[in-house]
């Protein structure tokens, strides 16, 4: 978003708030945080985001089915992170399941300025 810095709260890989040497919270800025959002984006359930109940990925009435197609999930994924500011365009995919059932991937995002970068989820 041009002239806009977007800021965001840097998280752990297990989803923990970043502590710089000195004890205080990392904040992330431009690209850095938007890919972080476009990773909060995929993994926030539907209805979850009090202020605004129809953001999110319907993983309860949708996701979870045993019976759900994985293009479905990607689609899903895709939409979330187009919505954060400063994405253009997305596009998911998807490791396979583990024998613990996790399903990782990646999120290739091209930001509005063109450039591209990727996030893990």
């Amino acid at each position: 978003m041009p002239g806009v810095l977007m800021k965001t709260l840097s998280l752990t890989p297990d989803w923990d708030l970043t502590l710089d040497s000195t004890g205080n919270l990392v904040v992330l800025t431009d690209k850095a945080a938007i890919l972080q959002d476009v990773c909060s984006a995929a993994r926030t359930w539907l209805g979850e985001v009090l202020y605004d109940t129809g953001q999110g990925i319907p993983y309860d009435t949708d996701i979870l089915r045993s019976d759900v197609d994985l293009s479905f999930y990607s689609s899903e994924i895709e939409d979330a992170a187009t919505s954060v500011p400063g994405v253009a365009a997305a596009t998911c995919h998807l490791a396979n399941p583990t024998k613990e059932r996790q399903l990782t991937g990646v999120i290739l995002v091209t930001f509005s300025d063109g450039s591209t970068d990727h996030a893990q989820f």
